[in-house]
C-alpha cells in the first residue's frame, strides 16, 4: 500500500498555517539541515550511544509486515527490542519506519490531550484528518508547530517532538532518543478523556412531542494555563490602546505589594529593595541581611547581558508570584521599553503610565519617581544619541579580549563595575539611557550603580536591552561566544526558598526551559548559529580573534573637563609599528586594518549639566558640534563617580571607554584632510535641555590611537 493510504493522513496544512511555518523561527533550521549530512539511525548522541536497530527494507508501494498501515487498523504497535534513535530524515527507507508511524502517533496523542474530549488520533481517519485539520489554526494561535501524521518522520514531526521536549524540559533537538522515548510512552499509556457514551433509552410509544432547542449547558470554569512561551511585549504599544494596560497596571500593583514588605535592613528576598540592592548597594557590608547576595552586578565586560538575563528572570518571577497573589493573570511578563525605533519618535519619552501622580485604583503611582532627569519627568524625549543602536548592531563579534566588540571584553565573573572593557551595547544605548532618564544634576536613581534597581523603570529598560541582544543574534554573521568560561559562568540570585541559580549555558535562547519568554516584536527569521549552536560549517563564522592593537600614540597627561571645550594633541612621533608604516605610506587606513581611540581613567565627583561630545580633528578656531561628521561619540557616565571612588567593589580608577573612529579616517583620507601624525581630540560639555549649563569636575587620564 502507499504511506498516503494511512488511516491517520491528514489533509495539506492551510495556507495561513504554511505562511506562520515559513517565516518561523524553525524553517531557517529546516533550509538549512536540507543540506546537512544525515545522521545514522543508532548513531551516538550527547547522552550515550542507541543500541541500532534493523529495520526492514522497503521499496515504494511495499507493506510493511505486521506493522504496516491498513485502513481501519489503529496505530502501529510498539516495536519490539531496542528501541531507534528516531529523527528526520530525507531517506524514503527510514521515513516509512514502523517506529515512526508509532512516535507519531504518541506525538499527536500528546497534541490532542491539549483539547480535552477531542477524539484521540486512533479513532477513523475521517474524524482524525477532520480535527487535525481544524487544530492547525489552534497551534498556530498558542504559537506552536502543526503536525502532519503520515508516518513519515518529517518536519512537522521534527517540529512538534522539539515542541514536546520543550515543554518536557527536554533538550530541543527533535530527535527521539533514549530520553524522549520515555516521556512519550508515558501518553501511549494515558488514556485521553473523551465522550462519556449516552445510554439508549427503551423506545415506548407515544406522539412525537416538538422539538424545542437544546440550552447549551455552562461549562465548569477552570483556571487558565500559563502559556508555555510568555512574552514580553512593548510598552508603547500597550500604551497606544490604554495608557493603564493591564500588563502596565499590574505592574504598578506589584511594585506596590513588593516595596510594602520593605523594612529594617532588607531581609524579605521578595521585598523591593532586597531585589533592588542586588545589582548595586550604598548599603554597608556589615549591616547586609544574612545570606545577601548584594552589589554583583557584571560590568564592563562580557558577562554583562547573561546576568542581567538571569536577574531580570529572577525578578518577574517574584513579580509575577504577586500578581497571582493578587488575583491577575499568571502569564504574566514584563514589557520592555522600545525607545529606538526612528519611525515612533514619542517612544523615546517615559512611557506615560510612569509619570501619572495616580493609579486608576486611586493609589500613588509606584511607577512615578521623583528622582529622575527634569527633562523626563516633563515628558521630554531623550536626544536621538543616547538611544542610537547602529553601533551596537554593526559589530559582528560578541566579545574580543582587545577591542570592543557587541557584548564587552573577555573577563573572569566577578569583576562587576571594574572589568577591562564595556561592549557598544552596554555603553549605547544601555549607559546613556540610563543618564537620561536618572539625570546628571541632580544625580536620580537610575544615574548609579548602587541605585538604579530602585526605578521601575530599570526593569523595562533592561528587558530592552535583553531584547537588542536577541535582534543582534538574528543577523549575518552573529554569534554567542563557545568558550566554556562564558558559558559556565553560574549566576545565583535570592536566599533560601527564593534562589534563582543558572548558567549563562542554560539561557542562552530565552525560548527554551527554564527561561520560557520571547519578545514581541522579535523577527523570526534567524540562523541555528545565532544560539551558539554548532552549524558544521565556518569554525571562525562570526568570531574574529583580533591581533593585540598597536598604540601609536597617547596624551601626555590628564585632560580636565569643566565648563568649557577642551582638547588634548596626540603625540604620534613615538617609534613607528609595521601597522602605523602601512598607514603612513598609504597615507590612508589599509583594508583589514581598523583604528582606535581609547580614553581611560574617566573619573568625576559631579558631572556637567549635558552630555560631553568627543570629536576629532576639529579646525582651529570652529565649534566641534558643527562637524557632526568628526564625532566619535560621547563620554559614558553611568556610574563614573561611584568607579571614582575606592571601595570594596571599585578599584577607585573610574573607566574606560574605547571608541572605533575607522570610518572617520577613513573620510578625512578620501577628503585629504587626514595626517597620521597629527591628532587632537575635542571634548565638548553640552548644556542640559533646558538650556542650563553646570561646571563638572571631569577627568580623562589618558587618550591613545591604537591600529588593529
Amino acid at each position: 500500500m502507499h504511506e498516503d493510504e494511512a488511516p491517520w493522513q491528514t489533509t495539506e496544512a492551510d495556507p495561513a498555517t504554511r505562511e506562520w511555518f515559513d517565516e518561523s523561527p524553525f524553517a531557517a533550521e529546516w533550509t538549512e539541515t536540507q543540506s546537512a549530512p544525515e545522521a545514522e539511525w543508532g548513531t551516538e548522541t550527547e547522552w550515550g550511544t542507541e543500541t541500532e536497530w534493523t529495520e526492514t527494507p522497503t521499496t515504494e508501494g511495499e507493506t510493511w509486515g505486521p506493522h504496516r498501515c491498513a485502513p481501519g487498523e489503529g496505530p502501529p504497535a510498539a516495536p519490539v527490542g531496542p528501541r531507534p534513535l528516531l529523527h528526520r530524515s530525507t531517506s524514503a527507507s527510514r521515513a516509512r519506519n514502523p517506529a515512526v508511524g508509532y512516535a507519531q502517533h504518541l506525538l499527536n496523542r500528546f497534541l490532542s490531550s491539549w483539547r480535552a474530549g477531542t477524539p484521540a488520533c486512533s479513532d477513523t481517519s475521517q474524524a482524525t484528518r477532520q480535527y487535525i485539520s481544524s487544530l492547525q489554526p489552534q497551534l498556530k494561535a498558542i504559537g506552536q508547530d502543526p503536525l502532519v501524521v503520515d508516518c513519515r518522520f518529517g518536519q512537522g514531526t521534527e517540529l512538534a517532538t522539539k515542541m514536546f521536549q520543550a515543554c518536557r524540559g527536554l533538550v530541543r533537538d527533535g530527535v527521539i532518543g533514549p530520553k524522549t522515548w520515555p516521556e512519550l510512552e508515558k501518553l501511549a499509556v494515558t488514556p485521553l478523556p473523551g465522550p462519556t457514551p449516552t445510554p439508549t433509552p427503551t423506545p415506548t410509544p407515544a406522539p412525537t412531542p416538538t422539538p424545542t432547542p437544546t440550552p447549551t449547558p455552562t461549562p465548569t470554569p477552570t483556571p487558565t494555563p500559563a502559556p508555555a512561551v510568555r512574552v514580553r511585549e512593548d510598552v508603547w504599544t500597550l500604551s497606544a490602546t490604554n495608557v493603564w494596560h493591564p500588563t502596565i497596571l499590574w505592574y504598578a500593583r506589584a511594585v506596590a505589594a513588593l516595596q510594602a514588605r520593605d523594612s529594617g535592613s532588607f531581609p524579605d528576598p521578595r521585598c523591593w529593595r532586597h531585589l533592588a540592592e542586588t545589582h548595586g548597594t550604598d548599603i554597608s557590608r556589615s549591616a547586609w541581611p544574612s545570606g545577601a547576595r548584594w552589589n554583583t552586578c557584571e560590568h564592563e565586560s562580557w558577562h554583562f547581558l547573561p546576568w542581567h538575563r538571569v536577574y531580570l528572570y529572577h525578578f518577574e518571577r517574584i513579580v509575577r508570584d504577586e500578581i497571582v497573589r493578587l488575583g491577575g493573570p499568571n502569564g504574566w511578563a514584563l514589557p520592555f521599553w522600545n525607545y529606538s525605533d526612528a519611525s515612533r519618535p514619542d517612544v523615546r519619552k517615559l512611557p506615560p503610565a510612569f509619570l501619572a501622580a495616580r493609579t486608576p485604583d486611586n493609589v500613588d503611582n509606584p511607577l512615578m519617581v521623583r528622582l529622575r532627569s527634569e527633562s523626563i519627568r516633563r515628558g521630554d524625549p531623550m536626544d536621538p544619541r543616547d538611544v542610537a543602536v547602529k553601533g551596537a548592531m554593526d559589530q559582528t563579534s560578541f566579545s574580543d579580549r582587545f577591542l570592543p566588540a557587541f557584548g564587552g571584553r573577555t573577563a573572569p565573573v566577578g569583576t562587576h563595575e571594574n572589568g577591562p572593557g564595556a561592549g557598544t551595547l552596554e555603553a549605547t544605548p544601555h549607559g546613556d539611557v540610563h543618564v537620561a532618564v536618572g539625570g546628571r544634576v541632580p544625580l536620580g536613581l537610575m544615574s548609579r550603580f548602587e541605585t538604579a534597581g530602585q526605578d521601575p523603570v530599570f526593569w523595562l529598560h533592561h528587558a530592552n536591552i535583553d531584547r537588542l541582544w536577541e535582534v543582534w543574534l538574528r543577523q549575518p554573521r552573529r554569534r554567542n561566544p563557545r568558550e566554556r568560561q562564558w558559558r559556565d559562568a553560574r549566576w545565583v540570585f535570592g536566599t533560601g526558598g527564593t534562589t534563582t541559580s543558572m548558567t549563562t549555558e542554560q539561557v542562552i535562547d530565552p525560548r527554551r526551559p527554564p527561561l520560557g519568554y520571547r519578545y514581541s516584536d522579535m523577527p523570526e527569521r534567524g540562523a541555528r548559529e545565532a544560539f551558539g549552536e554548532p552549524t558544521g560549517e565556518g569554525e571562525e563564522f562570526g568570531e574574529e580573534e583580533t591581533r593585540p592593537p598597536e598604540l601609536v600614540g597617547a596624551s601626555s597627561g590628564p585632560v580636565p573637563i569643566r565648563s568649557g571645550p577642551s582638547s588634548v594633541p596626540i603625540d604620534v612621533s613615538a617609534p613607528r609599528g609595521p601597522l602605523a608604516r602601512l598607514v603612513d605610506e598609504a597615507g590612508t587606513v589599509p583594508p583589514g586594518s581598523r583604528v582606535f581611540l581609547r580614553l581611560e581613567n574617566i573619573t568625576a565627583t559631579r558631572l556637567s549639566a549635558g552630555p560631553v561630545l568627543v570629536h576629532v580633528n576639529v579646525p582651529a578656531g570652529t565649534r566641534a558640534t558643527e562637524f557632526p561628521d568628526r564625532e566619535v561619540g560621547q563620554l559614558p557616565m553611568f556610574g563614573v563617580i561611584e568607579a571614582s571612588r575606592r571601595s570594596d567593589t571599585h578599584s577607585g580608577s573610574g573607566k574606560n571607554a574605547t571608541f572605533e573612529i575607522t570610518k572617520i579616517v577613513k573620510a578625512l583620507s578620501a577628503a585629504g584632510q587626514w595626517d597620521p601624525k597629527k591628532l587632537t581630540v575635542a571634548f565638548t560639555p553640552l548644556p542640559d535641555k533646558s538650556g542650563r549649563t553646570e561646571e563638572g569636575d571631569i577627568s580623562v587620564g589618558r587618550v591613545s590611537l591604537f591600529y588593529s
